[in-house]
């Protein structure tokens, strides 16, 4: 979830690019964000044993056949403050997966992501904070989050409503310095805005 309204607010930034323009940049992904997409892919419902590693192992080769170098980030340990509201979200967006099948799927992933020869890291904390961090410090070229809560956490780039099912696969993107100039929106601000509309924490 991240910042409530948080997307609408940024919108007027947004710009739709094709992922193929993505080719040469290495971007760090947030897991759990696809681990929870592939739990409602109707076609794969009943059909998929594992959904997870099947939607992975399409996702990446896709990518890296478009010359996008993917690095993946794993949920680590999130803030006593915030374990509430990391429990709804965990029963709302993994159709009731308790914690302990949460990292298990997730150590399935990494397992399959070892085969591939695809990086990965365990956060310290939540995913999106270890991506805008990664970011941050020049060491990927953005993020591929949901969680808007990245830009608060410093992150530079980020590209959401990811999206491989059409021809013309596409994505948004959002820089920072144009939510700065074109918005006059700070990440102080952001931090002020979610406080005012309410975030994970509040």
């Amino acid at each position: 979830m991240g910042v409530q309204d948080l997307w609408p607010i940024l919108e007027p930034v947004r710009e739709s690019v094709p992922l193929y323009s993505l080719s040469g940049k290495t971007l760090a992904v947030d897991l759990s964000l696809w681990v929870c997409e592939a739990q409602h892919v109707q076609a794969m419902m009943g059909r998929v044993t594992k959904p997870h590693l099947r939607n992975l192992f399409f996702r990446v080769s896709s990518l890296t056949l478009m010359g996008i170098k993917p690095v993946f980030v794993m949920e680590g340990e999130a803030p006593k403050i915030k374990a509430e509201t990391m429990s709804k979200r965990t029963e709302t967006r993994f159709g009731g997966f308790k914690k302990k099948r949460f990292n298990a799927v997730l150590r399935e992933c990494a397992e399959m992501l070892d085969y591939m020869g695809v990086p990965w890291v365990k956060a310290a904390g939540e995913a999106e904070a270890m991506c805008a961090y990664l970011d941050s410090q020049g060491l990927v070229d953005g993020c591929i989050t949901n969680d808007g809560d990245a830009f608060l956490y410093g992150a530079q780039t980020v590209y959401n409503n990811f999206n491989m099912s059409s021809k013309d696969p596409q994505v948004d993107c959002y820089q920072t310095c144009r939510i700065e100039t074109e918005l006059q929106l700070c990440r102080e601000n952001l931090v002020g805005l979610a406080i005012l509309l309410g975030c994970d924490y509040i």
